[in-house]
């Protein structure tokens, strides 16, 4: 079967091609994309960083739309049902994603950008793992979207005691002020530096957690962690980074990487997780959706890809539209 995809035709230019929907297993369900969240991942792949092989190739992989078929092993889902994938979905008109991986959402959807919800189930396995402990002092390096949706469960459902978040955009400063963090600072103002200062003088932080997406708030999260603390890497960077040997065995740092991959039960311990903290209103991942875009309108789409990689006009997240 073949439908329309979105392709990587060349460096940070899109097209729309082709796309072959892989054969659907036993335990497997053929969708109908509806939207496709815009990953940063997939802002990398817009500029040939991390790329599955040669131009041109398809992105995407966090779906969402109505089940057209099931496999003959599937029992909860059925023909009609609208469903958003914690893993998978290309950016094409239809796609086969894994049952298990699918949380079942309420048929009156009407805005399908706003119910992406594979970035959340990635921050729920990182807090899940990183086991933050009853008043634990806990330090968010970076405030955008996956940092957005990590200090929303460590102030609505974790046992941190003080959150503090640095964010270097003055823009987002203010926006994480509305989670109920202790303190949101920009790490280069004044007032930021002093309070890094204090927290290393009085002997750092109980977790560190990396969403900074750079060296600096890689190196900035490393450096406020306490002897025998966590320093938690939710960041998928992209270029070597490096570590002071003694620093990190003689200071006993718990260093956790924790991207999806860190847990090999993911379907299995994230799908309930996610569907029912959505429901409670811990994560609301579609109030942080800034841009929209309809996947043939390639103005549209590369002015949203554009804004994708340098996070102007207020850019937190995008979704591509497989519907007007």
């Amino acid at each position: 079967m073949k439908c329309k995809g979105v392709f990587v035709e060349d460096y940070m230019k899109l097209g729309i091609r082709d796309y072959e929907v892989p054969e659907m297993a036993a335990d497997q369900v053929l969708i109908k994309t509806m939207a496709t969240g815009l990953c940063c991942w997939d802002s990398w792949l817009y500029r040939g960083v991390s790329a599955p092989g040669p131009y041109p190739y398809v992105m995407g992989h966090e779906g969402t739309g109505i089940v057209e078929k099931v496999g003959s092993l599937v029992k909860n889902l059925k023909p009609g049902d609208y469903v958003s994938s914690i893993s998978g979905g290309a950016m094409a008109e239809y796609d086969v994603i894994d049952a298990k991986a699918l949380i079942k959402l309420p048929n009156d959807v009407k805005d399908w950008g706003r119910v992406v919800y594979e970035p959340t189930a990635c921050v729920v396995n990182l807090l899940q793992k990183s086991e933050i402990m009853m008043g634990d002092h806990v330090v968010l390096v970076g405030a955008g979207y996956m940092g957005t949706l990590c200090l929303e469960g460590l102030t609505r459902c974790s046992q941190a005691g003080r959150i503090t978040v640095f964010e270097i955009r003055d823009d987002r400063v203010e926006m994480a002020k509305k989670y109920g963090a202790t303190e949101v600072l920009n790490p280069e103002s004044e007032e930021g530096k002093k309070c890094i200062e204090e927290i290393k003088a009085a002997g750092g932080c109980d977790v560190a957690i990396d969403f900074g997406a750079s060296v600096s708030g890689y190196d900035l999260a490393n450096s406020l962690v306490r002897q025998g603390g966590k320093f938690i890497i939710g960041s998928f960077h992209r270029t070597d980074m490096t570590f002071f040997g003694p620093d990190w065995h003689l200071g006993g740092k718990h260093v956790l990487n924790l991207p999806p991959q860190s847990n090999p039960y993911h379907f299995k311990e994230w799908t309930p997780r996610v569907d029912t903290l959505i429901k409670k209103g811990v994560f609301t991942p579609g109030d942080l959706v800034t841009h929209e875009a309809y996947f043939e309108d390639m103005d549209a789409m590369e002015f949203m890809f554009q804004r994708a990689c340098d996070k102007g006009d207020d850019y937190m997240k995008g979704a591509i539209l497989f519907y007007k």
